[in-house]
């Protein structure tokens, strides 16, 4: 039987969730916002706000759009190295799940999640993540570096094999890749060499928050004067509402130089003289448009994912189909040799 599926991309600027069940395949994404829940006298917003509330340990907390409209929030929840210990990541892992419910995915109290982790905290953090999770939501629980999601989406086709040789295979052996996936709260860095996994070579600088951050200040010296969470929003859109929506691109670029100088120096350093090497960079994440330019003028071998902001999320996924047919395939077999047991002992 078929397992429903979950990948889970937490980041601490927006959630991306991807269920697979019985139903189809559905998707959502929401801001990373959360604030304890309260009374809303009108109707119609009361509807809305029950849509995105989450009870976690008896307390309840608005999600998503609703926490940002009706807490007035500055900015995204979660810059902290433990954040997956607060009620806060509880409360948006649960919410994702049941926007996934409303959008018609089923079976989700029994499904094979996958969630990620920043990757200088992933050998730290995973068994601990699966565990939080596991209580919250229920099911299997599998945790991934965000980076290495990226790469399975790369690498993988939508049944969780290799999507062309061509990607894992050259002449005289397996291809190498160093990943560099831009979040919120994290740039992370991964090294697959010949197929390996290169755990000295995995690790975090800082996120596209320190892009909102320097965008305030630009803004400030325009006399647009608005928070941190505008400039988060701005940084996906190239625009800001003030007095009518102005274009803010120009803006956003001066910002992101220090942090695409800072992505620079990390992975020099990580990587020391291998990307020349390297079949490839794969950029991903929702920062990753924005510095993609700039990456690829110093380093050709920049290959900008599909869709990056969603590319960790798809990763997760392929990841776990390809678990759950091997599943499948295994209990098939199981199956036959039983059955074939049975035909013996009858003969």
């Amino acid at each position: 039987m078929k397992k429903t599926l979950i990948a889970l991309d937490v980041g601490r600027s927006a959630v991306k969730a991807i269920a697979e069940s019985a139903s189809g395949i559905v998707e959502t994404v929401f801001p990373s916002i959360t604030m304890p829940a309260t009374n809303i006298a009108d109707e119609g917003t009361a509807a809305r706000a029950k849509l995105e509330t989450v009870v976690v340990d008896g307390k309840a907390y608005f999600t998503g759009d609703m926490a940002r409209l009706q807490g007035n929030a500055a900015q995204a929840a979660g810059l902290s190295k433990d954040w997956m210990e607060t009620h806060e990541y509880r409360a948006l892992v649960q919410s994702a799940v049941d926007r996934l419910g409303r959008l018609g995915a089923v079976n989700l109290r029994d499904a094979y999640i996958v969630v990620g982790t920043p990757a200088a905290q992933y050998a730290k953090q995973a068994a601990r993540l699966e565990e939080i999770t596991r209580r919250t939501l229920g099911g299997q629980v599998k945790a991934l570096s965000q980076p290495m999601g990226a790469y399975l989406s790369y690498l993988l086709n939508p049944d969780g094999y290799p999507i062309d040789a061509r990607r894992l295979k050259k002449a005289g052996g397996i291809k190498s890749y160093a990943v560099i996936e831009v979040g919120y709260y994290s740039t992370d860095f991964l090294l697959m060499k010949e197929g390996m996994y290169i755990e000295s070579k995995s690790d975090s600088c800082k996120g596209l928050y320190i892009v909102a951050e320097q965008l305030v200040r630009i803004l400030a010296e325009q006399d647009m004067h608005v928070s941190q969470l505008d400039c988060e929003q701005a940084i996906q859109t190239g625009w800001i509402q003030y007095f009518g929506e102005k274009d803010v691109s120009q803006y956003i670029k001066q910002a992101a130089e220090f942090m695409v100088n800072q992505i620079v120096t990390k992975a020099d350093t990580l990587f020391a003289g291998e990307i020349a090497k390297l079949d490839g960079v794969l950029l991903a994440g929702g920062g990753a448009s924005i510095i993609h330019a700039r990456l690829a003028a110093k380093w050709p071998n920049t290959v900008l994912l599909d869709n990056p902001r969603m590319a960790v999320a798809q990763g997760f996924l392929r990841y776990a189909r390809g678990i759950d047919l091997k599943r499948r395939l295994a209990e098939e077999q199981a199956k036959h040799l039983d059955a074939a047991a049975k035909q013996v002992a009858h003969a």
